[in-house]
């Protein structure tokens, strides 16, 4: 089946991808690790991450009408693949299982306390295994029509915010004597940029030409910015000392944030809470997707939609092991780390052996 996208689709669905359930403790985060210069750091992560984007876009680029699975076998062999789609379907399984259950824990303490986590886990799951039967087309469309509405709405919503801030919270905005502190903390704010590697299982063809790089690299470099906005709004109403202490730190400074010209709305939150949600099962989707697709190369006897059933009732019984919601906050923590195999080390071997041996001349 041909699963090729336009460019723009496969803009949108990076922006899917990234945006999700990452952006909700994203201030708290960035508060801890570098205060007010966290902007400086969150630029930082977006330019490594461009750079890393350029190379799965090439490796894509390269390798027209192949995923990783293809191309991977041709260039390290069988045996080498295997290990690296072993390390992929575990990492896009087990980062789907947790963002369904993290994300469903939060929506629990945030607006229906007396609903048990499994039912809502339930409802996101189920409507997670309806989008994957409809494959990739329809999933990209999914985040064009989402992302277009999850933008404007959050980016409109990110500036009124930043109208109720002051200015002395979010300074002293750069120290030079900290600059070693920016570098390292760039390394721990890699988690909401993870999921970019989506792009190794995107086959592109003849029409998305060079322009693909314009659109993969503008997308990060946007998002990094998003974030920025995002970040820097937060710590200006609530200050770094004030918002470390929470760890939806978004949605707590929706909840303070009283803004006259929206007193229309009566409950600022609840539109956030919509938006957020939208992203969340983006996110979702086009992760669970990506193990299932994987697995489909492998398992070719057995049909898609079987497969995708059979990866959403494990992530479903999975998702519900860990106890606490700190727990599962401590899995995500360590797929951090495990997410720099899949997003900087596999794909930066592939990338010099299609160098080396020279595959991109043989277009």
């Amino acid at each position: 089946m041909n699963e090729s996208l336009t460019n723009r689709q496969i803009a949108f669905i990076i922006f899917g991808v990234l945006v999700g359930y990452g952006v909700m403790g994203l201030p708290k985060n960035v508060a801890e690790n570098t205060g007010t210069g966290g902007w400086f750091t969150l630029l930082i992560a977006t330019i490594i991450t461009m750079v890393i984007t350029y190379m799965l876009t090439y490796l894509s680029y390269v390798h027209k009408n192949k995923t990783i699975y293809e191309y991977s076998q041709l260039l390290t062999g069988k045996v080498v693949t295997y290990i690296f789609m072993i390390l992929y379907i575990f990492y896009y399984f087990l980062v789907f299982s947790m963002l369904g259950r993290i994300s469903c824990e939060t929506i629990k303490l945030s607006i229906l306390l007396k609903t048990p986590v499994w039912a809502l886990s339930f409802v996101f799951f189920s409507i997670s295994y309806y989008a994957l039967t409809k494959r990739l087309r329809v999933i990209a469309r999914l985040c064009e029509i989402y992302g277009v509405i999850i933008i404007f709405a959050s980016v409109m919503m990110y500036l009124a915010i930043f109208t109720q801030g002051k200015l002395v919270n979010i300074k002293p905005f750069f120290i030079l004597e900290d600059l070693p502190v920016y570098m390292k903390a760039s390394v721990k704010l890699i988690f909401p940029f993870l999921g970019i590697e989506i792009l190794t299982i995107i086959p592109f063809d003849k029409k998305n030409g060079k322009n693909v790089f314009k659109y993969t690299i503008f997308m990060v470099a946007f998002i990094g910015l998003f974030y920025i906005l995002v970040a820097e709004s937060c710590i200006s109403v609530m200050g770094v000392d004030g918002i470390i202490h929470y760890n939806d730190a978004l949605l707590a400074t929706i909840r303070r944030t009283d803004i006259k010209s929206l007193q229309f709305v009566r409950r600022l939150d609840g539109i956030f809470l919509v938006i957020w949600t939208m992203a969340i099962f983006c996110t979702m989707i086009i992760w669970a997707y990506g193990g299932v697709l994987l697995l489909s190369k492998w398992f070719k006897k057995i049909p898609f939609n079987l497969l995708s059933f059979t990866v959403v009732f494990l992530a479903y019984i999975v998702s519900l092991i860990p106890s606490t919601f700190d727990q599962v906050q401590k899995i995500l923590d360590y797929m951090g780390y495990y997410g720099f195999v899949c997003i900087i080390v596999i794909p930066s071997i592939l990338f010099f052996i299609t160098k080396v041996k020279k595959y991109d001349k043989k277009m």
